[in-house]
């Protein structure tokens, strides 16, 4: 019983039928207390004129009857006179009415008790329509922002400043259409995304599927040499290969951002990673004469998903390689402090503007100065979105001609 007395409308409705329960027992004793003085004024009245016509008639029996009326007849006294009245017709069964005292006395209690039990149901109607107006307003107020959700406002808000059950259906009520506002973002921003997301399948996919049907169209109507078939057929596996890999690196991106990937953390070497980042990239990195070092100042231990890890770094080195002349140089450095640790990878190649540097991490962006013919633009966005899974932060900076740096930090509070 505890808990709903928590409820400020029950403790007040409690609190008011005490007081009228209180209230009306007061009236019905006031009534009664009423009603025995008439009664008493009525007997007075009744046996004063009977004393009287007795002491008209003989006075000294009078003076026996004022005891009997004070102090009470005996019984044998009292059923003798009951008897004597019942030949003159006189007894209980008689109707009120012949009785004009006791009728006056009868008629003004009858008519108090109606009075009081029709001002407490005229009350308690008044405290219920109160009450219950204060319970429904409340319910319509709650109703009306359940509709308001419904047809897409989201702005109302059911304020409470009381404590108890409807305070706290409040509470719930306004937790739950954020719960649902929050969720109708999201869907808005997936279906968004996927309409982004087949837009640039489509956008990538045109240019190769177009180079592809050329070169397919020049095989099948042209007569060629042997040799230029074999660049044809080349040129064709060429741009199936980097379909291949574009539409492998859209998908990555698109579970990515759709939290759809399980990363498989656990503490392990950083160094290891990036030495493996590196190592996956030794091929590319012979052939464009860049040298690659990596600095690294004792071994530091770090929560993440080598592999993933991995395909965020190698994204990166890759794009530092692809963007510096041959003869020049990546540098690699990892350091750790009592605050963050961090990765940082600079070359010193041909740079980004200022204008292109705030979109380098967006999905098939491609710098203006940007001389790799190959490049889609898909690389640093993916990175970001592994780095930011592992609650990394990634920042760059780069001036035209003299290079880029990247700076990916993990926080450790």
């Amino acid at each position: 019983m505890r808990r709903y007395f928590i409820n400020p409308e029950l403790r007040r409705s409690t609190t008011i039928l005490l007081i009228l329960n209180v209230f009306f027992m007061t009236a019905v004793l006031l009534n009664l207390k009423m009603y025995h003085y008439n009664l008493k004024q009525d007997y007075v009245l009744t046996f004063g004129a009977v004393t009287e016509r007795i002491y008209r008639n003989n006075p000294e029996i009078a003076r026996e009857i004022i005891p009997v009326i004070t102090a009470g007849a005996d019984e044998e006294e009292a059923q003798k006179g009951k008897h004597i009245l019942e030949q003159y017709g006189l007894s209980e069964k008689l109707e009120n009415e012949l009785f004009p005292y006791i009728n006056k006395s009868a008629l003004r209690e009858n008519l108090n008790i109606i009075l009081i039990f029709i001002s407490m149901l005229i009350i308690f109607f008044l405290l219920n329509y109160i009450q219950y107006g204060y319970f429904y307003e409340r319910i319509r107020r709650l109703n009306f922002g359940a509709k308001k959700i419904v047809e897409g406002d989201y702005d109302i808000s059911i304020g409470e400043d009381r404590e108890g059950d409807f305070s706290k259906l409040s509470v719930s009520f306004n937790s739950m259409r954020e719960i649902i506002r929050n969720n109708l973002n999201e869907l808005k921003k997936e279906k968004q995304f996927l309409v982004e997301l087949l837009s640039d399948i489509s956008h990538q996919l045109k240019t190769p599927l177009s180079s592809m049907i050329v070169y397919n169209d020049i095989l099948l109507n042209k007569q060629l040499s042997k040799e230029q078939s074999r660049n044809f057929l080349i040129s064709s596996r060429n741009q199936l290969y980097r379909m291949n890999w574009l539409i492998k690196s859209i998908l990555k991106l698109a579970r990515l951002d759709a939290r759809a990937i399980e990363f498989h953390m656990k503490g392990q070497s950083l160094n290891e990673t990036i030495k493996y980042s590196i190592e996956a990239l030794e091929e590319k990195i012979v052939s464009a004469g860049v040298q690659v070092k990596f600095h690294e100042e004792g071994e530091i231990v770090f929560y993440h998903d080598r592999h993933w890890l991995c395909e965020a770094l190698i994204n990166i080195v890759k794009n530092c390689v692809e963007h510096t002349q041959r003869g020049g140089k990546v540098d690699v450095c990892v350091m750790e402090n009592p605050i963050y640790k961090r990765i940082t990878i600079s070359d010193n190649g041909e740079g980004i503007g200022e204008k292109d540097l705030p979109n380098i991490f967006k999905r098939f962006y491609k710098a203006r100065t940007s001389k790799s013919s190959d490049s889609i633009g898909i690389g640093l966005a993916l990175s970001k979105s592994i780095l930011e899974a592992h609650d990394g932060i990634i920042n760059v900076q780069s001036k035209l001609g003299a290079g880029t740096t990247f700076r990916i930090t993990f926080l450790k509070y």
